[in-house]
């Protein structure tokens, strides 16, 4: 998920933040995203605590040949969500090999388009307001928010990356999934400060020169990384200022990744110890919720559930990111976060 040098953000500040304020979150704003599959477990917990989710879903994964669609997975984890009354967001890509060389080369020629269409409408149809997946369950959460590829600054998932060509796709996903379901909502891709890549904001700036980019979406999202509060702050008020001056400024903004590890390289920044994890997180939501109005935040997920069994040679914090252990025990930023959310007995403060 979360690709980005070790110095990627070192131009941000470094100031602190105090601890987060008591006031408790409102109801979902909290979520967080996954790097394997989740268990029941899993979803207990994550429906216990009252958080919601967004969920990667590859196109190459749920069609792997052209009209064979496996929905088993997605019907698994969407299914057991709703019973527990999690509200997933589909986050949508990855380009199948039928359709193109690589998942990270965006459907763009028009054979490409009219097949992401079609994945689309499935996908809408059967998951969305009117779905057919919730005939006759007792329990319905249909998908409201559709969120349209992933840093598409970054080429690793866009391939060349290119404001222009973004635009183009989520023009054409936001008609056709708008059609299909008028209760959705879109969810533009977020973009992050990626080494060697184009800077968030400036990506962002771009978009907006696009004619008609601005009502392609119902939300903005961005991936704040930094491996300070202030540094996520900065980001957030970066985004929001090129968002203004566009004339979008009243458009709610997600923060669909944030996040930093509790162990890895000695030298790795975005290591911040178990105990400083969970400090950032309890200083960087803690944050967030007091600005959450001034800065129009509609939400924000942690990135990511649970530790990684393999290294990522394209992350450098993603394997040790989770609020569990790899062995599934939870981490201290797990019972920050209780703490943040109101589910859990303050315990000795975090040094």
């Amino acid at each position: 998920m979360r690709r980005i040098g070790v110095g990627a953000i070192a131009v941000l500040a470094a100031i602190a933040f105090a601890a987060p304020a008591s006031a408790r979150p409102p109801a979902r704003f909290f979520g967080v995203v996954p790097q394997a599959p989740l268990g029941a477990a899993d979803l207990d917990r994550i429906g216990d605590a009252g958080l919601s989710l967004r969920l990667p879903v590859t196109w190459y994964g749920v069609e792997p040949a052209p009209g064979a669609f496996d929905f088993t997975e997605l019907d698994r984890v969407i299914g057991a969500a709703a019973d527990r009354g999690i509200a997933v967001m589909p986050q949508l890509g990855g380009t199948p090999s039928w359709v193109a060389r690589t998942p990270a080369t965006p459907p763009l020629s028009a054979a490409g388009l009219r097949a992401w269409r079609g994945f689309l409408v499935r996908l809408v149809d059967r998951y969305g307001s009117g779905g057919s997946f919730w005939a006759g369950r007792a329990r319905r959460e249909p998908v409201r928010r559709w969120q349209i590829w992933n840093e598409p600054n970054f080429n690793l998932y866009w391939r060349p990356a290119s404001p222009y060509a973004y635009a183009r796709l989520l023009h054409a996903s936001a008609a056709t999934i708008r059609a299909a379901d008028r209760q959705a909502l879109i969810v533009a891709a977020a973009v992050a400060p990626i080494e060697h890549a184009m800077r968030p904001w400036a990506f962002l700036e771009r978009l907006y020169r696009v004619p008609g980019f601005r009502r392609d979406f119902d939300f903005a999202a961005v991936h704040p990384y930094a491996v300070t509060v202030s540094g996520v702050a900065y980001q957030v008020r970066r985004a929001r200022r090129v968002m203004a001056r566009a004339g979008d400024g009243r458009k709610p903004l997600l923060l669909t990744e944030v996040g930093v590890a509790s162990a890895g390289g000695r030298l790795n920044p975005f290591n911040r110890g178990r105990a400083g994890q969970a400090r950032f997180l309890s200083r960087a939501f803690g944050e967030l919720l007091r600005e959450r109005r001034r800065w129009r935040l509609a939400g924000a997920y942690w990135f990511t559930w649970q530790d990684c069994t393999a290294p990522d040679p394209t992350c450098v914090f993603c394997q040790y990111a989770g609020l569990f252990d790899k062995a599934d025990n939870p981490k201290p930023a797990w019972w920050a976060l209780q703490r943040l959310l109101g589910k859990a007995p303050v315990r000795s403060r975090v040094r």
